[in-house]
């Protein structure tokens, strides 16, 4: 399998591109070329690698990299690093978290190198004679929708800070701040821009990666809804809302002519065979089994290794493919296991998710086992066990959100809620805290070995249900909502996820239609997604959901909602007093 967009490096595209808004780049870089921007850009074969380079660091750097991982679902309720390790700890438990951080410096500056190449291709793609003026369109959307895309992340992890829609050609000593508003309405701007440009299909059609018509509705969707958090008066909340409304509405009411559909089940959406041709997601970040199509050649997506607890080499099982990659699976490392609070969510018993995303049981792989003195020390079982034997084929290993009576009894080991758990934080006790249902949405089983960090499924950074949950949340909160419509909207997707038989327990009414409902809901259905940060944040939930929710991150404050402005940007502008550092930091 192919990677759908060829990214072109942008150190060969032009090399007066590097960090350019970071003051770090130099006109006078040297240029094997002999060409300057204008000559380049000028062409239709330039101005397509321009905004294939745009694309880059969504897959070089962010979807499908540990950064994003611990930036957006790391630090809140849902998740812990495993066993409460201290890898991340900036951002996973707001630890030692300041201006000097590199993974905010470099998100920083990979977003706004995204920008700087929108706004060039924005600048100069009118005048640029295209063979096809499809391709033409489809390019122009594209950069609108990517700019409002990447503001989107910087002004929501930065706040209100240096808001550019021209072009930076040269270094630049004084940066100004913008207000938070000035940002919401250019993505707004720029998503009406995309939706007036960007073709149903891809150009060419095999370009999956690409932004088309259904990813543009969505993000004004989503844009819309998290501005509403930065209006004071009900009319502005109720205006923002009922943009939201309309765009995620325009979505649930034409997906045939948007290419976008639910699956029947869960079990589909992240089932493998389904990667490449999602057809739920609205929006992918593409990894290729192509080394040299992606921007990090060697492990283009490690989201396969960062959700894993350790199986392999404990009661006999080995790594293998239908189990994964868990060599980061072991206190100290980059893992992210759930909180307490993320697996109670689940009623497994009528909702299907939770088997379909998790993995509770391993199988015996290793030919038939015999129980060792150590593996049953490990596991906490007796040793009069010494020599049972585990079966190929047989349960091995149950690591569950369950209390089990007979734990230390059973023919396999077990390591149960109580194990994982110390009350509602991860247990100190290190034969255990490794150990839990792992989150499987990322599975890759076409690793080139089981060892392998090279993933190359594509990420989906959007899917359909969200429009539906945008829309249940605007009935809810807007002035004159319907709760009821709310509920609806709810139980379509609840439905979907009912164990067979079991719809009617899924049903909810709008009686229960609140925002803390909603969030609960999007948890169970989002989670891993690189979603719940920006969720929680949105709706002022942050800090009191880590705090009652992941007793193991004691020291946020409020203030963490904003991340610190990286401190070689500051150090790099002549005005930084007056353009000032993020509150608390």
């Amino acid at each position: 399998m192919k990677n759908w967009i060829q990214y072109i490096p942008h150190k060969k595209l032009i090399p007066l591109y590097c960090s350019v808004m970071l003051f770090s780049c130099s006109l006078k870089e040297f240029n094997p070329g002999g060409t300057t921007a204008d000559v380049v850009f000028a062409a239709q074969e330039g101005m397509n690698a321009l905004v294939n380079s745009a694309y880059v660091n969504y897959g070089g750097q962010f979807y499908g990299r540990e950064d994003l991982v611990m930036l957006t679902e790391g630090g809140t309720d849902l998740w812990i690093n495993i066993a409460n390790s201290g890898y991340g700890r900036q951002m996973t438990k707001y630890e030692e978290l300041t201006s000097g951080t590199g993974q905010l410096r470099n998100t920083w500056n990979r977003l706004y190198e995204i920008i700087n190449y929108c706004n060039a291709g924005i600048e100069r793609i009118d005048a640029v004679p295209f063979n096809s003026a499809d391709q033409k369109k489809a390019r122009k959307g594209e950069l609108h929708f990517l700019r409002a895309y990447s503001y989107w992340h910087i002004v929501e992890f930065y706040g209100g800070v240096d808001l550019r829609t021209q072009e930076t050609k040269t270094a630049v000593l004084t940066a100004q701040r913008s207000p938070v508003s000035a940002f919401y309405d250019l993505m707004l701007q720029d998503l009406d821009a995309a939706i007036a440009n960007l073709p149903v299909d891809p150009v060419p059609a095999t370009d999956i990666g690409r932004a088309t018509l259904k990813a543009a509705y969505g993000l004004k969707a989503r844009v819309a809804l998290t501005r509403v958090a930065y209006e004071t008066s009900q009319a502005e909340k109720d205006k923002y809302y009922q943009v939201a409304k309309d765009a995620a509405t325009y979505v649930i009411n034409n997906p045939a002519s948007l290419k976008v559909s639910l699956y029947a089940t869960p079990a589909e959406v992240f089932a493998p065979a389904a990667n490449k041709v999602n057809k739920e997601a609205m929006f992918v970040v593409t990894h290729s089994t192509v080394p040299s199509l992606n921007p990090q050649p060697n492990n283009p997506n490690r989201l396969h290794m960062w959700f894993k607890a350790k199986y392999s080499a404990k009661a006999g099982v080995v790594q293998s493919l239908v189990y994964g990659n868990d060599n980061n699976a072991r206190s100290g490392a980059m893992c992210m296991m759930p909180t307490r609070r993320l697996l109670e969510l689940y009623n497994e018993q009528v909702d299907s998710r939770y088997r379909a995303w998790f993995r509770e049981t391993y199988n015996q792989n290793n030919s038939n086992y015999a129980w060792t003195a150590d593996d049953l020390a490990a596991f906490e079982k007796p040793a009069s066990m010494v020599g049972t034997r585990i079966n190929a084929g047989e349960t091995a290993l149950m690591y569950t959100k369950q209390k089990i009576a007979d734990k230390r009894t059973r023919p396999y080991a077990v390591v149960d809620i109580d194990d994982i758990y110390t009350g509602d934080r991860v247990s100190t006790n290190a034969r255990f805290n490794i150990c839990f249902p792992a989150l499987t949405k990322f599975d890759d089983p076409n690793l080139p070995a089981p060892n392998s960090n090279f993933g190359s499924k594509d990420v989906i950074v959007m899917r359909l249900p969200e429009m539906y949950f945008i829309v249940a949340e605007c009935e809810i909160m807007m002035s004159g909502g319907s709760k009821a419509r709310a509920a609806e909207m709810i139980n379509i997707i609840r439905k979907r996820a009912a164990v067979a038989g079991r719809e009617s327990d899924m049903v909810v009414t709008e009686a229960q239609m609140t925002i803390d409902f909603v969030l609960e809901e999007k948890a169970r259905e989002f989670c891993g997604e690189h979603i719940r940060w920006f969720d929680l944040k949105r709706t002022g939930k942050l800090y009191d959901y880590v705090k009652a929710y992941n007793k193991d991150i004691p020291l946020i404050q409020p203030f963490h909602a904003l991340r610190p402005i990286p401190q070689m940007f500051l150090d790099a502008i002549t005005n930084a007093a007056e353009f000032g550092q993020n509150a608390g930091y």
